[in-house]
């Protein structure tokens, strides 16, 4: 009986112990579940705001793209009234107004489109962004215009709920008491400062619009020519030598150089009209092609000797005259191809010749045998316009005669009004961007210094800084400069070359690397010992439709020279817009040249006058300026 008892007894203990934990377990069991739950639903809620935040910011991201790419298409509409000669400083702003409006409406309708509410006026904002010149740093000047950046707010924090920005409500923190939560983002675009070099085509060919070429009167005409002319004589202060005025005329030459001669000789080529103090008996005319004729007078005092019979219409290049003074036979001879002869007739044997290089002799000979003076049926005549035309053709580098960097000949003229009208953009944009000028011909240069030295009067240095935004100096530099201003031929590819090494040099870190490549793209010549670049592949340079097999080709040496070059930038990621200038130029080389280097390709083929074709040039480099990089987000 007694162990009976005690074994009840233990069994009794167990059974208590045994519910005791079953208790705890279920409560722990029930904590774990309440403590799960709360989890699960703090989970769920934070991947709500995740999504949500993440959507937010995919929108804002959007939005500021976009709104920002509207200040670029403002700027590209500009560049087609800027190009017609508007303003271009009120220009940049109105187009800045223009594009904040246009900004606003876009990220309003970008948010709104992905469900999210938008205040254009509040959560729209602008300013520029800057690049430190020594540092590289970027900063933002915010409500400082011209702006190129844009920050686009996307929100959700109104506690009202039933406004279309109220803050997101949460589905099981509210067991929590947190019925909703503020989510707030942002995202900057911007427009890349860039750093571009205009390289600029210095040849003999950039004066050619201003000669009677064959091509240049097809395309102009020669009434045009000769305004041009006009002007060039105009802008040099309308000098004059000797007798000569402008408009070319027949010379008259006097027998001798006293202030009595006894006789003149009007030449008027097939024609010599003689005009005498004293009875003439015998003129005898000696012709251009050879042989000559006489004719016996009777005593007359002006007589116009011209062929007859077989030697009619022919080119008299000399005349004997013999008449009687003081009851004397008196014989004289004046060649009409004689320098000194012609120099007498015009005045010009005391008359020092204006430039350092060239002579009166040389003037002559181009006005009786230059080929483009006889198209224009100029020849053998003589005036400024003849002179205007021998420097511009003979002696037109700036060692000969410098004072044509003053003149207006075409389309060198237009190339520096569209590089003037380049740096006041550039000025008034005031994107942060900053400014290199090379020029090429037979070589190649970084133009940073200009030199007063009697002829020019301005003085520029900016070797120290040669990429840069003081561009009044970049401009002073260009508007120095005259076509053929060291030599005459047309190196292309070296002109692209000096740019990408002026941008390794002194290209900014972050800035968009960016060259211009001006030319009528008649490469004629290279550098020495160039070779391609690694990669080098025309079929992958110029396919512009995909399918493998290069769309342009060539055997041209130094067009293959420039591809090289060209190779060289897109391996640096320097883009290369391209302009062909000129009737005559390879539009066809240019265009390949800027698909290559992923930018754009502007002709300005020139027109029926000097105006259209510096209409178009001003067209041209403001499209080029207006070009800004696409835009970027701050931190994609």
């Amino acid at each position: 009986m007694k162990t009976k008892a005690i074994k009840t007894q233990t069994s009794t203990r167990d059974q208590v112990n045994h519910d005791r934990r079953k208790g705890a377990f279920m409560a722990f069991t029930l904590f774990i579940l309440i403590a799960t739950a709360g989890f699960l639903s703090m989970s769920i809620d934070l991947s709500v705001v995740t999504v949500t935040r993440t959507r937010m910011q995919n929108t804002a991201d959007a939005a500021a793209l976009a709104a920002s790419q509207e200040i670029s298409i403002a700027l590209d509409e500009l560049s087609g009234d800027l190009g017609q000669g508007g303003d271009v400083g009120g220009g940049v702003q109105d187009a800045n107004v223009y594009a904040q409006q246009r900004a606003k409406d876009m990220a309003e309708e970008i948010v709104t489109l992905n469900g999210f509410y938008l205040d254009p006026d509040r959560d729209v904002e602008f300013g520029q962004r800057v690049l430190d010149d020594d540092t590289g740093e970027a900063s933002i000047v915010w409500g400082q215009s011209p702006f190129n950046t844009v920050k686009v707010t996307v929100r959700k924090s109104n506690p009202d709920k039933d406004a279309p920005d109220a803050k997101l409500d949460l589905f099981f923190a509210k067991m929590l008491d947190e019925e909703n939560i503020a989510i707030e983002v942002n995202a900057i675009a911007y427009i890349d400062a860039r750093d571009l070099v205009v390289v600029m085509d210095f040849s003999g060919s950039m004066n050619y619009d201003s000669l009677f070429r064959s091509d240049s009167i097809s395309k102009l005409g020669q009434p045009a020519i000769e305004t041009n002319l006009q002007n060039i004589w105009n802008d040099l202060g309308s000098p004059t030598y000797g007798n000569m005025g402008f408009a070319n005329d027949f010379v008259t030459i006097p027998e001798d150089s006293s202030n009595n001669p006894d006789f003149e000789v009007t030449w008027k080529h097939d024609v010599a009209e003689v005009t005498s103090d004293h009875p003439v008996y015998r003129v005898k005319i000696y012709f251009e092609s050879g042989g000559s004729q006489q004719f016996n007078l009777s005593n007359v005092y002006s007589y116009n000797a011209k062929g007859t019979g077989s030697k009619s219409g022919r080119v008299i290049d000399k005349l004997q005259v013999r008449y009687r003074k003081n009851n004397s036979n008196v014989t004289k001879t004046i060649d009409f191809y004689d320098d000194d002869d012609l120099k007498r007739g015009l005045d010009l044997s005391n008359v020092s010749y204006p430039y350092p290089s060239g002579s009166w002799n040389d003037f002559l000979d181009h006005c009786l045998n230059d080929s483009d003076i006889e198209r224009a049926g100029h020849e053998r005549t003589f005036g400024m316009m003849n002179l205007i035309h021998y420097w511009m053709d003979e002696r037109r580098a700036y060692s000969q005669t410098p004072d044509l960097y003053k003149v207006r000949h075409y389309p060198f003229h237009a190339v520096k009004e569209g590089g003037s009208l380049l740096c006041n953009y550039l000025d008034s944009l005031d994107f942060g961007d900053h400014l290199g000028l090379v020029t090429y011909d037979t070589y190649h240069r970084v133009e940073s210094v200009l030199v007063s030295d009697g002829w020019v009067q301005d003085s520029v240095d900016i070797s120290s800084d040669p990429i840069t935004d003081n561009y009044a100096a970049i401009n002073t530099i260009q508007r120095n400069k005259q076509a053929a201003h060291y030599y005459a031929t047309t190196n292309v590819g070296g002109g692209l070359s000096r740019a990408i090494d002026l941008l390794d040099a002194h290209g900014r870190y972050g800035a968009q690397k960016t060259i211009l490549l001006m030319t009528d793209g008649n490469a004629n010549t290279s550098d020495n010992n160039w070779d391609y670049p690694p990669g080098f592949d025309m079929d992958e340079l110029t396919d512009y439709n995909g399918d493998g097999t290069a769309d342009y080709t060539t055997s041209n040496t130094h067009k293959k020279f420039t591809f090289a070059m060209a190779k060289k930038a897109i391996d640096k990621d320097y883009t290369i817009h391209t302009m062909s200038v000129g009737a005559n130029a390879d539009r066809d080389f240019m265009k390949a040249i800027a698909f290559a280097g992923d930018g754009i390709y502007v002709d300005v083929p020139g027109g029926a006058t000097i105006a259209s074709m510096e209409e178009q040039m001003l067209a041209a480099f403001a499209k080029i300026a207006a070009n800004v990089p696409p835009p970027k987000l701050m931190n994609p």
